[in-house]
């Protein structure tokens, strides 16, 4: 799924692992993966964990933003 590979890239590019986004949110390194990995739908808690651990909260919205209306998110040109 798109959604996950989009906050994969956005973590990535803000030079993050898995581990700093699941204790912004919270949460297990375990969730995050399956997160990125498009197996489990992200939770408010762990939307919020990758915008604290990015300080990109506008990035992410945009993501949710393009997932809730169905459109296709380019992650490599955002």
């Amino acid at each position: 799924m798109w959604l996950g590979q989009a906050l994969r890239v956005l973590r990535l590019r803000a030079g993050v692992t898995q581990e700093y986004v699941a204790y912004c949110a919270r949460t297990t390194q375990a969730q995050i993966a399956r997160v990125e990995l498009g197996t489990r739908q992200p939770t408010l808690c762990v939307l919020r964990g990758y915008a604290r651990a990015t300080g990109q909260p506008e990035a992410v919205m945009r993501i949710c933003e393009a997932a809730i209306l169905g459109l296709e998110y380019d992650a490599m040109s955002a």
